[in-house]
């Protein structure tokens, strides 16, 4: 018997990619954003979406579960914003507790940004500290970097994890700089995720290609699997002052290299202006102010699909709505192959260890593409 899980504040589906591919079954995704939503029912089907205004958690019903992930709004605690004490959206952090101890799961799992433990002095972690130490659960906390678990992508992300009866550990680094004493793999860099993408269109709001035919990388050989084209491949049609901008920052630079030059521009903020560099995982996926990191070699932003590789969805996920909306969906998604290995962990500590599901083995055979586009079950970490 397979464990059950629900998802919430679920996106466009990040948290249930990775847990369906380490053997979990959802049994319903939460969330208000309508285009996220169609990419969710897109993807895995329309009865598992619910759109939901989560603030009325206490009027809506939710099914009896081993399992509740989640990431609640995240911009009252990040960096790449203003940030406020006060913003209502903070207090979503609550809602996805009181469901918690209503519907009492063996466990549960929350990720937020590495903000949320040390912003307004630390005020929100100890109230969340005092809260989970009254529930019935053993949990801990730490700060992930998504590069650890194959994704190419330095992201590091707070996350709490909680169980009833075993205290649940963070999962094992699967990659590190260089190939390690106990199996661990090379991290994975931007350039082997994405360089056998096409160069796009500037302003093209389709996005849809042919693959070129041959591939440098196992990890572009995996996001490809029976996917049969490339979609979500849309680039912004750059004014000519932004493509100023971006032609005037170098390979590892930032908004340090435009800020005297530009006067609408006489603050350097994190995030802006960043051209990656390939031979490492790629900045943080982000979408603010109107941009994402900057192509290493082209004079343009990451395109959605671009950004979707370094997050770790394969091809085969399609992305529904705008270009804009599609940027969101993506950037905010907890990236699935990091989802994958805290279900992973969560299965062999805590499930398999107490409901007698030591027989799964992880990870399982390949499946992608289009019998993933109904399902989205199953799939193998790249190489």
């Amino acid at each position: 018997m397979k464990p059950t899980f629900i998802d919430l504040f679920s996106g466009a589906g990040g948290w249930a990619l990775g847990l369906r591919w380490a053997g979990f079954v959802d049994l319903g995704h939460y969330d208000l954003n309508p285009s996220a939503c169609t990419t969710a029912s897109m993807n895995f089907g329309s009865p598992l979406i619910h759109r939901v205004d989560l603030r009325g958690a206490a009027s809506l019903e939710f099914p009896q579960v081993d399992l509740i992930a989640g990431s609640p709004p995240c911009q009252g605690f990040s960096n790449e914003g203003k940030k406020r004490r006060d913003d209502p959206r903070n207090d979503l952090v609550w809602t996805f507790f009181d469901v918690v101890e209503h519907v009492r799961p063996l466990a549960w799992v929350f990720e937020n940004v590495p903000g949320f433990k040390r912003s307004y002095s630390g005020h929100f972690y100890e109230l969340l500290r005092e809260r989970l130490d009254r529930l019935d659960y053993q949990w801990i906390d730490a700060v992930l970097d998504a590069s650890d678990y194959g994704v190419p992508q330095h992201r590091k992300r707070f996350v709490a994890m909680g169980a009833r009866k075993v205290a649940p550990r963070p999962p094992t680094p699967t990659h590190c700089d260089v190939a390690g004493l106990f199996g661990e793999r090379p991290k994975v860099t931007l350039w082997a995720a994405i360089s056998d993408l096409p160069i796009p269109i500037l302003g093209d709001r389709i996005g849809r290609f042919q693959y070129p035919e041959s591939v440098s990388t196992p990890y572009q050989q995996w996001a490809r699997l029976n996917s049969p084209r490339i979609e979500n491949h849309t680039a912004q049609n750059h004014s000519d002052r932004v493509l100023e901008k971006i032609r005037a920052v170098p390979v590892g630079g930032n908004m340090r290299h435009i800020v005297d030059t530009f006067e609408e521009n006489k603050t350097h903020y994190e995030g802006g202006y960043r051209r990656a560099l390939k031979d490492r995982p790629s900045y943080t996926a982000y979408w603010t102010r109107g941009m994402t990191s900057i192509h290493p070699e082209q004079h343009r932003f990451l395109t959605p699909r671009e950004c979707a590789r370094i997050q770790s969805f394969p091809d085969s996920f399609v992305f529904h709505g705008t270009t804009i909306e599609n940027y969101t969906q993506i950037c905010n998604a907890v990236p699935p192959l990091m989802a994958l290995a805290i279900g992973q962990a969560l299965q062999r500590q805590i499930f398999d260890a107490h409901q007698n599901w030591r027989s799964r083995r992880f990870p399982v055979e390949d499946k992608t593409g289009s019998e993933a586009r109904a399902t989205q079950t199953e799939i193998r970490q790249p190489d």
